[in-house]
């Protein structure tokens, strides 16, 4: 009978040991959550500079648009004013229907470039999200391994404690934490 305690522990034990190589330490959980602030930073830094990168090409384009299309613009939308309306253009009366024909031109042309833009937001979203998804995959892991971990140390304390009354893997904390705090004392008696 005692052999077979014996043999009994010896397994738990190796169980112990095997199943305490899983242990999630608390850094690794800090780590992932630092992880994924930088993985939504960078996906806001990315977002950023398609942001800027689009517009400092768009401003090329409306200084293009406005200082060397626009006067040709007005010439031809000016002559084909004066087909449609029969009558010449008129500042005061007509500045509207130009400017808005004008806005429109430019809407028309600045469309496609806007539409990369999105699609280029929509890819750097796209492929963080996975990243998030992996990394959040990974969180869940780390969790249930934890929960695992748990439920095996319950197991075990409860056969311990039936091969040993009082004897459990809490002994192990205890004696951590009293190594921890004689380490402590001693410091201070040394004056670190």
């Amino acid at each position: 009978m005692f052999v077979v305690r014996r043999s009994i522990l010896m397994v738990l034990c190796a169980a112990v040991l095997t199943g305490c190589a899983a242990t999630v330490p608390r850094e690794i959980a800090l780590v992932q959550e630092k992880e994924l602030e930088i993985i939504n930073s960078l996906r806001q830094s990315h977002l950023a500079m398609v942001d800027a990168y689009v517009d400092q090409k768009k401003t090329i384009f409306e200084t293009f648009f406005f200082t060397e299309y626009g006067p040709a613009y007005l010439n031809h939308w000016k002559e084909n004013f004066k087909t449609l309306k029969n009558r010449e253009y008129d500042d005061h009366r007509d500045f509207a229907l130009l400017y808005s024909d004008l806005v429109a031109e430019y809407s028309d042309q600045v469309a496609p470039i806007e539409n990369i833009r999105t699609q280029l937001r929509d890819a750097i979203v796209q492929e963080y999200d996975n990243a998030v998804l992996a990394h959040e995959s990974v969180t869940r892991w780390l969790s249930s391994l934890e929960k695992l971990n748990a439920s095996q140390r319950d197991m075990l304390n409860s056969l311990l404690g039936i091969a040993k009354p009082g004897l459990s893997l809490d002994l192990v904390d205890q004696a951590v934490e009293q190594a921890k705090q004689r380490v402590s004392d001693a410091t201070k008696q040394i004056g670190m």
